[in-house]
């Protein structure tokens, strides 16, 4: 009897701890998201051509990792949200076609195009966010 308690319990823990774990993934890489925004936004505003092609790569190798596997995306959304899977790859695709956007504008010299793109990634976010959270 004492056994099968503290099989239940150690079972409990196990899965509280994986959810926490889960969610904190989910928060830190959005975190890490975020902050290549910034930096892509600071490039732009320094006119600072190779940051702002380096950020916008790395954001989008971290979003394609993250958005671009369903499974995965499936185990880090809310509890009662894993029906919204697609929301986030078909946020992970708009932002990769607007990094190839940024990357091509930025060789030729269109800032304000490559600008555009970069706003249209905030909004991909944005409207993500709002859609798992509705």
């Amino acid at each position: 009897m004492r056994k099968k308690i503290l099989i239940s319990i150690v079972a409990a823990l196990t899965l509280t701890m994986n959810a926490w774990a889960i969610e904190y993934s989910l928060k830190d890489n959005m975190l890490k998201l975020n902050s290549y925004m910034i930096q892509m936004q600071a490039a732009f505003i320094e006119g600072n051509k190779d940051k702002a092609v380096r950020t916008a790569n790395a954001l989008n190798g971290e979003a394609k990792i993250l958005f671009g596997d369903e499974n995965l995306m499936a185990t880090l959304l809310p509890k009662g949200k894993e029906n919204k899977v697609r929301i986030a790859l078909m946020s992970s695709r708009t932002i990769d076609d607007d990094v190839v956007i940024i990357n091509a504008s930025m060789n030729t010299g269109h800032w304000e195009t490559a600008q555009n793109a970069y706003l249209d990634i905030q909004k991909t976010c944005m409207r993500c966010h709002t859609l798992i959270r509705d």
